[in-house]
């Protein structure tokens, strides 16, 4: 015999499955929008679409469940709360899905950074070690190899956190090497872009990769490189140093972050 509590159950349920329906269908769609400029779009719609779907499903579940039965048994109702329950895990399992997705995209990057800064750790150490020892024997580097350093001393310049950072070390290292006459800062080496055809004095070829091209928004590690090489014996008189020459006299504005601008 059915109880008027059995029969009476049917309302509540479906109000319920209703109104988290709803809130589920508002999730994903705020979801979709909070994300709607950025990359992976095909990978937010699936599983906005996912999430629409599992709503949808559970929600004409619960309807059928509750529609073509004259009573809801506690074992039906119990059923119904828990496609109630699928229902608002549908609203809330893309967003979810995408903080995991994010969370290790996140750690990935984490560790390739640490790499990246390990790598340049070690490098650092050997050329420290290279200048330290070309330095008792008074051996200066190669052409080639002065150029190298010099893009490795670049190369740090966007590690600068910390009491003595890496930029500063690097700085540092190269002005040992200068004051040691390491650097011919004067001798021909040759540059790594298409436009590079011919050899170029070693201050006029960083000055050409490195400076004249972003003046405005100049790495202040590459600027004070640039002043390091040019103090350094540099022949200034030669035709080409000409804008150099005119940007060394210029007014250095501290810009954002770790850039500079010549005025």
């Amino acid at each position: 015999m059915v109880s008027a509590d059995q029969t009476g159950m049917r309302l509540p349920i479906l109000v319920l499955q209703l109104l988290v329906a709803s809130a589920s269908v508002f999730n994903v769609i705020r979801f979709r929008l909070d994300n709607l400029l950025v990359e992976r779009g095909a990978e937010f719609d699936r599983l906005a679409l996912a999430g629409l779907a599992g709503a949808a499903l559970s929600t004409a579940a619960v309807l059928v469940l509750c529609w073509r039965v004259t009573a809801l048994s506690l074992p039906r109702a119990g059923l119904a709360l828990v496609l109630i329950g699928l229902t608002a895990l549908s609203g809330v399992a893309p967003g979810m899905i995408e903080s995991r997705i994010r969370a290790g995209e996140h750690a990935t990057r984490e560790v390739e950074h640490q790499q990246r800064e390990d790598a340049f750790a070690r490098e650092l150490a050997q050329w420290t070690a290279e200048i330290d020892r070309r330095t008792a024997m008074a051996q200066p580097l190669e052409p080639a190899q002065a150029w190298s350093f010099v893009d490795c001393i670049a190369s740090a310049g966007y590690r600068d956190q910390g009491a003595n950072p890496p930029s500063a070390q690097a700085l540092e290292l190269m002005r040992r090497a200068l004051a040691a006459g390491l650097i011919d800062v004067n001798a021909a080496v040759q540059g790594r872009r298409p436009a590079d055809r011919a050899p170029r004095p070693l201050f006029l070829q960083f000055y050409a990769e490195r400076v004249a091209p972003v003046r405005n928004v100049l790495a202040r590690q590459d600027w004070e490189i640039m002043r390091l090489l040019a103090a350094g014996g540099a022949d200034l008189a030669l035709p080409d140093a000409a804008p150099l020459v005119a940007d060394l006299a210029k007014t250095v504005v501290p810009g954002p972050s770790r850039f500079v601008s010549l005025k």
